[in-house]
């Protein structure tokens, strides 16, 4: 009973935590002011620390939003004391991939961009190269995630691997409700 307590109290921290800086975010790209928190995230070993100071880092939501999916996992999932340890490193590896993959195509598509600006100087076969690394990245991006999965899905029941699948896209679509209703503003 005391760890389902700390499961719910780690879930509802961590979520409190999650949207507060979704908030902070919006706050400062709309200019207002915004206040510091200096809570801790607890969970079953992990912990997370929330901003002290003003705001934010995209880093910083990145890092509580991670957080909040392996809280979540934890318990829909059913994860046992055994799995733990090896689902949560095996997670962050899958999330460490995935950013990897986000940054490295994002520097791809910028030295794309930085060709095109270039105007009347465009070299075809700069772009056509160009335009191959990033088919290239997306590739070795995709196998990387996939063997990720495949990592996690060991220490998984195959009942837990599909509900992994389905609880990470309905947390993907409820970050992205946040940010949306974050950037239209406070309701009047």
């Amino acid at each position: 009973m005391l760890v389902d307590r700390r499961r719910v109290l780690s879930c509802g921290l961590v979520l409190m935590l999650g949207a507060g800086a979704v908030a902070d975010v919006a706050a400062q790209a709309r200019g207002g002011a915004v206040q510091g928190r200096g809570s801790a995230v607890q969970g079953r070993g992990g912990r997370g620390q929330a901003p002290r100071d003003a705001g934010s880092t995209p880093r910083e939501i990145q890092a509580q939003f991670d957080a909040y999916v392996i809280a979540q996992a934890e318990s829909a999932l059913q994860i046992s004391e055994e799995q733990y340890p090896q689902f949560v490193r095996r997670v962050r590896a899958l999330q460490a991939a995935r950013r990897e993959a986000r940054m490295r195509r994002n520097r791809l598509l910028a030295q794309i961009n930085q060709q095109l600006r270039a105007g009347d100087t465009i070299d075809d076969a700069k772009l056509t190269a160009a335009a191959r690394a990033v088919d290239e990245h997306e590739r070795a991006a995709l196998a990387d995630v996939q063997k990720a999965y495949a990592s996690i899905d060991e220490v998984l029941t195959p009942w837990q691997s599909a509900r992994f699948r389905v609880l990470e896209d309905q947390l993907e679509q409820k970050k992205l409700d946040m940010l949306f209703r974050a950037r239209q503003g406070p309701r009047r």
